[in-house]
């Protein structure tokens, strides 16, 4: 076989060996997020499913009667999926599951160009545990799973381009991505300082050039959130900005947070991921004996000194050949725990955010490790982060999908989502206000019921004053809603929901319990059917 006809042969099989590893990582995910495809909605999925459907379907005003604190991105994902797989939970769970597949090919693609294909095989073979698992409640549609796509892409553009001179397309396509992601999820806006930063590192041309490359990125992350501004301000500049920004800036970040509560939110996190956390320390636990520590092993797997975070803001100093993939890395995994740490609630699904980076180098990290190792160690490490993985799993032993929900979710009515609805919609008439007490969003969209009052989620009650008097004055007043749906949450008020509860009382009768949810009916009202 001639030479030329060989280098085609080899290239089409290691084509066919790259498709048949990432056809068989996607089945593998596909799988395991299928496992939780049935499980009831979590707070942001039926939060986000309802606006969408009603903004979309012109039943209710963005940022108006439908407030959410979040951008369009997210709503337009769903409504997406809603005109080509469906409107169930599962529709829309597997909608994010081609996202997360999509996300896969990107992580396979950083990886291979940074160590080659043994690293991008593991690297995907990580995320798809990963990425599905119940301990960051990877199988649901969260914001995380879109936004974790464009910021994947950004990063491969930097790693692509940085042997290219910077083109302005590409600089402007970086910046483009980095917008997508925010408007996905605020928080992915750390991506476009992360851009800004790599460029501008590993660029050793002079300042003015570097300042230009900076514009363009700016340029492009301005020009992906320009339609999202325009129409913000055609719906009025004021409760646009404050849905999106203010609000999150004054009520609901890290800095409006007290110490005790970061505390006790790490806490309550470390609980839930401590499989990645003990992932993560597998490969320096099996790389602590005299030679490997001698040999500078942690150094071999976080770059070279020069790639310090702190040290080249001192200077602009050009990275050594070979080192500034690794840069790039370490920029991603930082900015995307600044990103899950901007909410300063430390939910699980905020790791989803971080998934593809630790995959990435997680798999460098153990592929290094294993070259240190014995056979019989190396075998022992792969176990060990195989049981570490699968751990999260074990939650499907439990059998019942109530007790499967309750362990997830550690949430008392989310079980119940579904013949709560049913009873909503089959005794009230389509249009019909209802209130929700407090944060199942679920319900709202689940039985396709208007909810009584804008904010959707115990948080926004909790932060913003006044909501309590509302509440009453709604709950009181001639217009008020059919059905009250008790949760069985702690009311979000300082009096833990006295004052509500009482005029409740007044106003209101119990009518029902559905699996221990109790609905009351109020005292005025005449009886409807649902269509």
């Amino acid at each position: 076989m001639s030479r030329p006809h060989r280098i085609l042969v080899d290239a089409i099989g290691a084509n066919a060996s790259t498709l048949l590893w990432l056809f068989g990582a996607s089945l593998v995910s596909l799988c395991l997020h299928w496992l939780f495809f049935d499980l009831p909605m979590i707070s942001d999925e039926g939060g986000y499913a309802y606006v969408a459907q009603r903004w979309l379907d012109g039943r209710g005003t963005l940022y108006g009667d439908l407030w959410v604190s979040r951008p369009q991105g997210i709503f337009l994902a769903y409504g997406a999926i809603f005109h080509t797989i469906g409107t169930s939970v599962g529709a829309l769970r597997f909608g994010a599951w081609l996202i997360s597949v999509a996300t896969l090919v990107l992580v396979w693609r950083f990886a291979s160009l940074w160590k080659g294909k043994n690293v991008a095989r593991l690297a995907t073979a990580l995320f798809a545990v990963i990425s599905g698992s119940p301990a960051i409640e990877g199988f649901t549609a969260n914001a995380e799973v879109f936004m974790a796509l464009p910021a994947a892409g950004c990063a491969l553009l930097l790693l692509t381009e940085r042997e290219r001179e910077w083109r302005s397309s590409r600089l402007v396509a970086i910046g483009a991505l980095a917008g997508i992601a925010t408007l996905l999820k605020p928080s992915a806006i750390v991506m476009l300082p992360l851009a800004a930063m790599f460029v501008w590192l590993t660029d050793g041309s002079r300042p003015m050039r570097a300042l230009r490359r900076q514009i363009m990125i700016a340029s492009g992350f301005s020009i992906a959130i320009a339609p999202a501004l325009i129409h913000g301000y055609l719906l009025g500049w004021h409760d646009y900005f404050y849905a999106t920004v203010t609000y999150r800036l004054t009520h609901q970040s890290t800095a409006t947070n007290s110490v005790p509560h970061h505390l006790r939110a790490l806490r309550q996190l470390s609980s839930r991921i401590w499989p990645l956390m003990i992932a993560a320390c597998v490969p320096f636990v099996f790389s602590m004996k005299p030679r490997g520590v001698s040999q500078g092993l942690v150094p071999r797997l976080t770059g070279a000194p020069s790639l310090g975070i702190v040290a080249p803001f001192r200077s602009r100093p050009r990275p050594l050949p070979g080192t500034e993939e690794t840069l790039l890395l370490r920029l991603w995994i930082i900015a995307c725990l600044v990103g899950v740490a901007m909410g300063g609630v430390w939910w699980y699904h905020y790791m989803i955010q971080v998934a593809a980076p630790f995959c990435i180098w997680l798999a460098a990290a153990l592929l290094s490790v294993r070259a240190e190792l014995s056979h019989r160690a190396r075998w022992f490490m792969y176990v060990a982060i195989a049981v570490t993985m699968a751990a999260p799993y074990s939650v499907l032993a439990q059998g019942d999908p109530g007790d499967i929900t309750r362990a997830i979710y550690g949430h008392p009515g989310y079980p119940d989502q579904q013949p709560v609805a049913l009873y909503l919609k089959e005794h009230t008439a389509p249009g019909t206000p209802i209130f929700v007490a407090f944060d199942q969003a679920a319900l709202y969209y689940l039985s396709d019921r208007p909810s009584a009052y804008r904010f959707l989620y115990d948080q926004e009650l909790r932060a913003l004053p006044g909501c309590q008097a509302d509440l009453i004055a709604l709950i009181e007043g001639p217009d008020r809603p059919m059905y009250i749906v008790g949760t069985r949450l702690v009311a979000p008020f300082p009096d833990r929901g006295q004052a509500f509860w009482t005029a409740v009382s007044r106003n209101y009768h119990w009518e029902a319990t559905i699996k221990g949810v109790p609905i009351y009916r109020a005292n005025d009202s005449m009886p409807q059917t649902g269509g």
